[in-house]
């Protein structure tokens, strides 16, 4: 039901900042995209782990459910109701969620900005034994503070903008936060970001073929919980 609930409420926001009239060619940072290629589990390797598998990128990407849990068992009451069509409630519950995790993780710094120092500590604890993942992870907040800016300048510079942002918590993190869930589908998308779903069929295949990835690393799978 968690993942459902927060799934859906972000493919809302998600597809408003799509179609909330930004200039893709005036995004400061290039996006690149590369075309999604079948993998056989016979040609898993180290390149092929490295790259975007077909049927295993396009999943909104949430991250650990230990650490989505309790903040969103904190901000609950601010969901908008069943069936209840409301972007500022919907505003309100995320940007209050995501505020919620970076300071849970010690993500925050001066002025609302994203502390790198603290997600640089942040990932060498999270993935101590996963190298790539650290450096990914890294690299990926680095470009998401930098890329949300314009979002949020869209955003607020956009018909309606100020009553989407009212009583919203520092909506530049929700920014932040969305532009995580997307980075996978949008530049790199290595073998640890792997996720199929149930109405492809593609679950079971996408978790197999990672296990043989880390394998291939010499790592073992890690035991946690993946929204």
């Amino acid at each position: 039901m968690f993942q459902l609930k927060f799934g859906l409420l972000l493919v809302i926001l998600l597809t408003v900042g799509k179609g909330g009239g930004a200039d893709e060619d005036s995004a400061e940072v290039a996006t690149t995209t590369t075309k999604a290629i079948t993998i056989s589990d016979g040609d898993l390797n180290a390149e092929t782990c490295g790259k975007e598998r077909q049927g295993c990128c396009s999943e909104i990407y949430l991250g650990d459910e230990e650490h989505l849990v309790k903040c969103f068992t904190i901000h609950a009451a601010k969901l908008p109701a069943e069936g209840e069509q409301d972007m500022a409630k919907t505003m309100k519950f995320l940007s209050c969620f995501v505020e919620c995790l970076y300071k849970q993780k010690k993500y925050i710094g001066k002025n609302d900005s994203i502390n790198m120092k603290m997600v640089k500590l942040d990932a060498e604890n999270m993935y101590k034994d996963y190298p790539k993942e650290k450096e990914y992870h890294i690299k990926m907040m680095d470009f998401c503070r930098k890329d949300a800016v314009t979002l949020y300048s869209l955003l607020k510079a956009s018909p309606g903008g100020a009553t989407l942002l009212k009583g919203a918590c520092r909506p530049y993190l929700l920014m932040v936060f969305l532009c995580q869930s997307e980075y996978h589908e949008k530049h790199s998308c290595p073998y640890f970001r792997w996720e199929g779903n149930d109405k492809e069929k593609t679950t079971k295949m996408c978790q197999e073929s990672k296990d043989k990835c880390y394998k291939i690393d010499g790592l073992i799978p890690p035991k946690k919980s993946i929204l």
